[in-house]
């Protein structure tokens, strides 16, 4: 390389310019397209040789002759130029798209809470409203984030991730409220057996989140088993909720969920409704910092 690291201070502007070089082969025209001086344009050029350690011109009286360098440059950076521009314009519609649209983050890992809230929306929401609503469904780990940098207008997740918020600029509000259950796959001793009480479970190992992932998931199992008199024995700590549903139906263990939220019974899975399991619910949450003013009517309809 014959080029110096200032090639990376090349503008735009720059290129531009060049490329009008190339094309009208003319100081002076260039500059009228620009409105800029000929000394600037050629002030331009070669400081663009300078940088770059090529010649791109031969200079005869009111005429550029463009080198094999400089033709060479010029029939790459066109259509890199033309990607850049049209990128922007294609940036500047999503935005204005987004400005004028509310985008909605919802649980990828249950139908019936997106199925719950879409329906509820529909049924109150006018239909100027619900033709502006952008929906998208994600990972509960990913929606908690993306809320905060603004990614979603609002999320609709899980209670336990509230804790997520402490200490952070994101407001909620609770949609429904449901309790824990316990769901277990058919390989498990209870499977077919009447349970009374979650200490019946204790002997029995849990799936987890992972702790350094989703602490919030692990103190809720630690609490509910606590209270009942035993710590929980860990089969697996999974680091999202695909995971968890995948070695639940695997029969790799149990596991402590919100019993109206997971929508994950099956003939092959079981889920035990019982007393004391912790309180749960779905909630809707969103940046107070967005100025959409969709926002707070949707809120309304959802917890009203």
């Amino acid at each position: 390389m014959k080029y110096n690291n200032n090639v990376f201070n090349l503008s735009l502007q720059q290129i531009q310019i060049f490329l009008k070089c190339v094309r009208l082969k003319n100081y002076s025209r260039v500059a009228a397209e620009y409105n800029f001086t000929p000394s600037m344009v050629s002030k331009t050029i070669s400081s663009m040789e300078s940088t770059l350690g090529l010649q791109l011109f031969v200079r005869k009286y009111h005429t550029l002759i463009p080198t094999p360098a400089a033709r060479e440059l010029a029939g790459d950076w066109t259509p890199l130029l033309e990607m850049i521009l049209q990128s922007l314009e294609k940036a500047h519609t999503i935005q204005e798209g987004y400005a004028s649209n509310i985008r909605i983050g919802l649980l990828d890992t249950t139908q019936t809470a997106a199925s719950y809230t879409v329906s509820r929306l529909e049924e109150k929401a006018s239909r100027e409203l619900s033709e502006k609503i952008v929906w998208e469904r994600r990972d509960m780990h990913e929606l908690t984030g993306m809320i905060e940098d603004n990614y979603f207008d609002l999320i609709i997740t899980w209670l336990q991730e509230s804790s997520y918020f402490d200490n952070k600029n994101i407001l909620w509000k609770e949609i429904f409220h449901s309790q824990n259950a316990v769901f277990i796959h058919k390989s498990h001793p209870l499977f077919y057996e009447e349970v009374h009480s979650f200490s019946e479970f204790k002997q029995y190992p849990f799936l987890t989140l992972s702790p350094a992932v989703y602490p919030h998931y692990y103190h809720l199992l630690e609490n509910v088993c606590r209270t009942h008199g035993f710590t929980p024995l860990i089969s697996a700590s999974v680091s999202n909720t695909n995971s968890i549903r995948y070695n639940l139906s695997l029969g790799k263990g149990q596991l402590l969920a919100d019993g109206l939220i997971c929508d994950w019974e099956s003939s092959d899975i079981r889920k035990v409704e019982l007393e004391g399991l912790g309180d749960s619910g779905l909630i809707v949450a969103w940046n107070p910092d967005n100025r959409n003013p969709l926002i707070s009517e949707i809120i309304r309809l959802l917890t009203t």
